[in-house]
Parts: C-alpha cells; sequence; structure tokens
C-alpha cells in the first residue's frame, strides 16, 4: 500500500503536497492522500522527520460524528486546528471502509501531539458515543497535565464533553500530592486530567 499512495502523491507533485508541511517525506496514508485532493498544502498535519531508527510516532486517529464540534473541543483545551482535508475514495480499501468511502479529516496539535480528527460521511460513523471501560482491550485514554484540575474540568464540560465525577481522586496533601479526574470528549473518548492538589 505504501508504494501505491507515494504514487498517488507523486502524481500530484510533491512540492506542492509539502510546500507549507513541516519536515521529511513520511506521513501516514490517510494524511497523504488528504494533501493530494486539498487545493493548497495543509498548514500541518503529521510530523515527518524521521530519527536513526526509521520509525516515529506521527498521530492518533480519533473518529468523530461531528467534525465541528470536536474541532472546537479541541481548540478549546488549547489545540490548533488545521484545514479540513478530505479524503478520497480509492483510499477506502486501505481504510477498510467500502469503495464508496467518503470522509474528511482535521488535525489538531499541542505540544507536539498530533490528533487526526476523522469524520466519516458515507458511510456514517457506528457505534455509541460514551467511554470505554479501562480494563478493555485496546486504547483507553488521552492524558493532559494541568495546572487545575478543577478549571480544565469546567472547559471540557463547556464545550461538549463529561465530567466523570465519580473517577475524582486526591493522592497526597495540598502542595504536594496529585489530583485526577477523567472526562470525555464529545465522542466519548476518555480524557485524564492530572494536577497539584489545591489547598
Amino acid at each position: 500500500m505504501g508504494g501505491k499512495i507515494f504514487d498517488f502523491v507523486n502524481r500530484f507533485g510533491r512540492r506542492s503536497l509539502f510546500r507549507r508541511a513541516a519536515g521529511g517525506a513520511l506521513m501516514s496514508g490517510a494524511a497523504l492522500a488528504g494533501l493530494a485532493t486539498a487545493a493548497e498544502a495543509a498548514d500541518f498535519g503529521p510530523p515527518t522527520d524521521l530519527d536513526d531508527s526509521g520509525i516515529r510516532l506521527a498521530n492518533f486517529g480519533i473518529c468523530v460524528s461531528d467534525l465541528d464540534k470536536s474541532t472546537a473541543f479541541y481548540e478549546a483545551l488549547g489545540f490548533e486546528a488545521s484545514d479540513i482535508h478530505p479524503i478520497p475514495a480509492p483510499l477506502g480499501h486501505a481504510l477498510e471502509a467500502g469503495d464508496d468511502m467518503k470522509l474528511e479529516v482535521r488535525f489538531v496539535r499541542r505540544n507536539g501531539t498530533v490528533i487526526e480528527l476523522i469524520h466519516f460521511l458515507n458511510p456514517p460513523p457506528k457505534g455509541k458515543a460514551e467511554r470505554r471501560s479501562m480494563n478493555q482491550l485496546g486504547l483507553t485514554h488521552l492524558a493532559l497535565r494541568v495546572d487545575d484540575v478543577g478549571r480544565v474540568a469546567a472547559i471540557v464540560k463547556k464545550n461538549g464533553g463529561t465530567v466523570v465525577e465519580k473517577s475524582h481522586t486526591k493522592l497526597g496533601p495540598p502542595g504536594k500530592g496529585i489530583e485526577i479526574l477523567f472526562c470525555t470528549d464529545p465522542n466519548g473518548v476518555r480524557i485524564e486530567l492530572a494536577g497539584p492538589v489545591k489547598a
């Protein structure tokens, strides 16, 4: 699949695709194809520079039911959002979404971490927007270090997320301990907020 993706990119002109994207020569297949269909290159996408191992973590992907709502949620948490990139139907095979697949993606970035918000138009997203059990196999949560757990939890609630009040835990005394609270984003992705115990 990698060779086909790079053939696809070369057909549209590597220079124009990466004119404003940072880094070197390797991105995820979805990201490359999305860039290839855009009139302009992305203002940013997954990092592309590699170390000596030839491997790096590029991004995490989240399937979302409402791209604008999810973008606003992560922007409220300080993430920077890229343009929206439509993904061409030929990539449906790689994504196991069928030949008539239609979707769009947007990258959000903070502190060097990139999340790919994936919005399926056809077939539509499936499943429930609710948090998964922590002992369910697979990715369990995203974690944020924060200055004030209560302050950030209020931002989560104001922007379409949910606060799991029963998870609220304080370990250690004020000024020395850690406070933990789990929330979810608008699609049920579990987010850990961890910060200092306040007096």
